[in-house]
């Protein structure tokens, strides 16, 4: 009897079959299929999530372990995104040819290598090959999840979706922020990144056994697209531009801020210790959680897309200027405040919105790549500047001026946004 029961739920001298185990799922399971990938992709940005923010938390340990100035701290922070970024358009490529499962597969390898590899650096070169190497893995997930969301479930749902994955993303890694702060403070920053590293290939794991490729979704798109006509199309889409550079400008509160000078500001400018400081940026993290899914029914039931991004860009400009130039705020007032920014720049899930609602879904991965690309672009970019100013001795408060002003573009890139509901 046992020996049948085995035989009947896959099990072959001793070994479970993957694919009679997926065969022998009932109707009810395989409905469940749609939030098993959609779940393991978020996962997966969780991980990128926390591991493109936690530059912030060894802002301190990685000057003082490698003797780095601010520029080179700004430089080892920025190659994470210097390979995420540079590798946004073949990512897009890549998910519109082959797929979901092997591209998330490599990509957590890769990534869970890297993060493996820095943990064991001890020289400079060695923590910016591995960093490099992290950025190369993290470059697929964000858009993986979109991928996945975009070719699961219906149009109608995927701002929604988008929206509440980077709130299960963001809550995940304002926690992991806290936790992992005391891990720092406590044992050190390479034995926070071995434990970052054994969730990653805890991941790995789920993608190899869980995930898979829509198959009707593949069927659609039997006819591949010419890749220089693709990145053509993508091209000469003015929604992609002004939503990509309005991302550019409203994500680097998390790019920037969270992901590098934030921690130091605090630390160093307000004298508050390491726990304090990267508990108040966990709460930007819990604004944007909850902010994500609330502008995304905002936008459905009551704002067109083009007042909303407005609205939302003004108020984080006037909330970030708080900050910045008033003084002596109270620790409580400075959670409040750093929570409503992240509550407002959350508005940038809307620009993946508009994207996929102007592209063809021959090319939809692609251009949704190339947004998070231009969206991204702002951590390479602007955390390297900022790391220059304070360099040539300018304040905190002046060198994060900058992004005052970024702030205030976005504003005027908003009114050239698509108004649709």
């Amino acid at each position: 009897m046992i020996k049948n029961r085995a035989k009947f739920l896959g099990f072959t001298n001793g070994s479970l079959s993957r694919h009679k185990l997926f065969d022998f799922m009932t109707s009810n399971q395989k409905k469940l299929m749609p939030w098993v990938n959609w779940g393991i992709a978020v996962s997966f940005v969780l991980s990128q999530f926390f591991l493109q923010a936690a530059s912030g938390l060894m802002a301190a340990a990685w000057q003082h372990d490698f003797q780095l100035n601010t520029t080179q701290l700004g430089f080892l922070s920025a190659a994470f995104f210097i390979a995420y970024v540079s590798m946004q358009i073949p990512v897009g490529l890549a998910y519109d040819r082959f797929g979901a499962r092997k591209i998330l597969l490599i990509a957590s390898v890769l990534l869970c290598i890297g993060t493996f590899g820095l943990s064991l650096s001890h020289t400079y070169w060695q923590a910016i090959i591995a960093r490099i190497l992290m950025g190369f893995g993290s470059s697929f997930g964000f858009v993986g999840m979109l991928y996945t969301t975009s070719s699961w479930f219906s149009s109608r749902y995927f701002a929604l979706l988008v929206g509440l994955a980077e709130t299960l993303a963001m809550i995940g890694v304002a926690l992991a922020e806290i936790i992992m702060a005391w891990v720092i403070s406590r044992y050190g920053w390479r034995e926070m990144l071995y434990i970052a590293g054994s969730f990653m290939f805890f991941i790995n794991l789920l993608i190899y056994i869980f995930v898979r490729d829509r198959k009707a979704n593949h069927a659609k798109k039997t006819k591949k697209t010419p890749l220089l006509f693709a990145l053509q199309k993508v091209a000469q889409n003015k929604q992609v531009w002004l939503a990509g550079l309005y991302g550019f400008a409203t994500f680097s509160v998390i790019n920037v801020v969270v992901g590098l000078w934030g921690v130091p500001f605090f630390t160093q400018y307000h004298k508050l210790s390491l726990h304090t400081a990267s508990s108040m940026m966990s709460m930007v993290f819990i604004g944007t959680a909850i902010g994500g899914p609330f502008n995304a029914w905002l936008v459905d039931r009551w704002l067109n897309r083009r007042l909303s991004t407005t609205i939302f860009a003004l108020i984080t400009t006037i909330l970030f200027g708080v900050i910045l130039y008033i003084p002596n705020l109270t620790v409580i007032a400075g959670f409040v405040i750093l929570f409503l920014i992240g509550f407002f720049s959350s508005i940038y899930v809307q620009v993946f919105a508009i994207v996929k609602d102007h592209t063809a879904l021959s090319i939809r991965a692609t251009a949704l790549a190339a947004t998070n690309m231009l969206l991204m672009s702002s951590a390479p970019i602007l955390q390297p500047v900022i790391g220059k100013l304070l360099e040539l001795n300018y304040s905190f408060v002046q060198a994060l001026s900058l992004l005052e002003v970024i702030f205030v573009i976005s504003i005027a890139l908003s009114f050239g946004l698509d108004k649709k509901k």
